[in-house]
């Protein structure tokens, strides 16, 4: 295995928490140049903006414990862009009903392949991570839905409360891929 499990510490978790914050930032980023996922065109610029966000929050918390390179951030760019571009597509714009949830389905799984495929190579049990990210987006949307965001800006992705439930269930499932390894190592 390519990481040490002596560096795992409560530092690690802490960073992870902490990057829930890449969520707002890249929410607000992805709004002022899209003005909100309207179209396919807009959803790919909207995707790739909290995508690679996102990926460089997670890429700085992770490289203290995983060989990865700054690709992770290109690939989570791309992954997200191509989820959301493919979601707004087939599904719409429509933040009411199931159609948001669907979408959040797609888009995830987007995200969640494109990390997958850097992180299986690194870590055993990767595919722990292609489930809880993509599960965990449309829990993201969920909860965000549920708590009251006013989702009418078409936003490109969830708010603080579904951040900090996506961050909680990945910072699970790292924890888990990461101790499942060491007992794979020894």
């Amino acid at each position: 295995m390519s990481f040490d499990p002596m560096t795992v510490t409560w530092r690690l978790w802490t960073l992870w928490a902490v990057a829930f914050v890449a969520f707002p930032l890249a929410g607000v980023m992805a709004q002022a140049a899209t003005g909100g996922i309207s179209d396919a065109g807009r959803a790919l610029i909207g995707g790739m903006i909290v995508g690679a966000t996102l990926g460089a929050a997670q890429f700085l918390v992770l490289r203290s414990v995983l060989p990865l390179t700054p690709l992770w951030i290109v690939a989570s760019s791309l992954g997200l862009g191509a989820g959301l571009v493919v979601a707004t597509h087939w599904l719409g714009t429509a933040t009411d009903g199931n159609a948001l949830l669907w979408r959040a389905l797609i888009a995830g799984a987007g995200l969640a392949i494109a990390q997958y495929l850097l992180l299986r190579p690194v870590l055993a049990w990767s595919e722990i991570w292609l489930v809880t990210v993509t599960l965990g987006w449309v829990v993201g949307w969920f909860i965000t839905r549920a708590v009251g965001v006013d989702l009418a800006p078409k936003w490109a992705n969830f708010g603080a409360a579904g951040a900090i439930t996506f961050q909680a269930l990945t910072g699970i499932a790292l924890f888990v891929m990461l101790r499942l390894s060491v007992l794979v190592v020894r």
